[in-house]
Parts: C-alpha cells; sequence; structure tokens
C-alpha cells in the first residue's frame, strides 16, 4: 500500500470518528428554541372574529410567525409540546426521520380541549422532509376541528414539498384556505417577513 493511500485511508478515518462523534454528542444534546425578535407595533390589524393560533416550534422559526399572527390578529396563542426532547442537528435528522418513516408519532403534552369558541384557526408547523412533521401529525390524528375555518402555516429550510397537501389529509372536519410557508425565516428581516404575513392575511379575505 502506498503512502499517499495510506494518508487518505488515515484522513477518512479521522472524518469518520469526528462525524460519529459528533453525531453522539448532538443526540445527547437537546435542541433550543431562540427566542422570537421584536417586531414593534403591527403596521395593520385584521379582525378574523375569534381567532386561535395553534403551533409547534423546534427551533423558534415557526413560534416567532404564529407570535406575529397573534399580534396582528388579536388571537390566542395555544402551543403543541410533545414529552420527548428532541436532540440537536444532526441527531435530530435521524430521529425525525425514523418518527415519520415508521409513524411513531411523539406524545403530546397537551391538546386543545374546545375550538367552539373561535371563528378561525391559525395551525403552524416547521417541515420536516419535504411534509407535515411529526408532533403536529399527532395533533391532528387526535384532532377534529369540527367544521371550522382552519389556516395552515408552515416554515421551511427551503421548499415545502407535500406539507399543505399532507396537511389537508390529516385536518379531520376542517374547511382549509389557502396556506402560507414562510422560508429561512431567521434570515429574514423582520420588515421582510411582517410584510409577508400582512399580505398573506390580507389576501385570506377573513377581515370583518
Amino acid at each position: 500500500m502506498s503512502k499517499n493511500v495510506q494518508r487518505i485511508l488515515s484522513v477518512l478515518l479521522v472524518l469518520v470518528f469526528a462525524l460519529f462523534g459528533w453525531i453522539t454528542w448532538s443526540y445527547f444534546s437537546a435542541s433550543v428554541q431562540r427566542p422570537p425578535r421584536d417586531f414593534g407595533a403591527p403596521a395593520s390589524r385584521f379582525d378574523f372574529g375569534k381567532t386561535l393560533v395553534v403551533y409547534y416550534s423546534l427551533g423558534g422559526n415557526t413560534a416567532e410567525v404564529a407570535g406575529r399572527i397573534r399580534d396582528i390578529t388579536s388571537g390566542t396563542l395555544f402551543e403543541i409540546e410533545t414529552e420527548k426532547v428532541y436532540p440537536s442537528i444532526p441527531a435530530l435528522y435521524i430521529v425525525a426521520g425514523l418518527e415519520l418513516k415508521n409513524g411513531n408519532l411523539p406524545v403530546l403534552k397537551n391538546t386543545v380541549v374546545d375550538f367552539s369558541p373561535y371563528d378561525v384557526i391559525f395551525v403552524g408547523a416547521p417541515v420536516w422532509f419535504y411534509t407535515v412533521s411529526a408532533p403536529m401529525l399527532s395533533f391532528l390524528s387526535d384532532t377534529d376541528f369540527m367544521g371550522k375555518t382552519v389556516v395552515p402555516f408552515a416554515t421551511d429550510g427551503g421548499k415545502y414539498g407535500d406539507y399543505f397537501t399532507d396537511f389537508a389529509k390529516k385536518a379531520r372536519n376542517a374547511n382549509i384556505l389557502d396556506g402560507m410557508s414562510f422560508t429561512k425565516v431567521s434570515n429574514t428581516d423582520t420588515s421582510i417577513l411582517d410584510q409577508k404575513i400582512l399580505s398573506w392575511l390580507y389576501e385570506l379575505g377573513l377581515n370583518k
């Protein structure tokens, strides 16, 4: 075996051990949700009647969008939380991928008990592997929207894939309106993100 081949094999071995160590470390390191940024007072407000904003957020992007929808609509926030603690990247990709592939959905800490007081329900979650994230699927599997107006939204890293199609299949007895996905939220200036949210809400045509 030549010295060049030995060097290449040595480098590859080091890289393999480094990758294994990173994955192992991330598996035992909990994913942390970043705090939402300050948007200031909304430029416009919408009256959709009594509004509920249901969301699941892992890294903080969906929480930020959900909070801003709440601010603009004077709605109520409801956060979906899981019993399990998700690991950080890259172990997160392994855990989340297996959940979606095997259908082993996480157990939730809480559920919305009564939708009856609300006129409009926004429901949002991050996109995982181009579809609805497992915690949101768990929520949808236990939820009957009772004919309410439901507006889905998502956050993604580049593409939302089949998120909205899959959401519609799982949302029982929901009158679903056009959803919106927000790409790379943390890298988007708050003024640009705010304008996208406002434009979308305006296009829904729900203002009283």
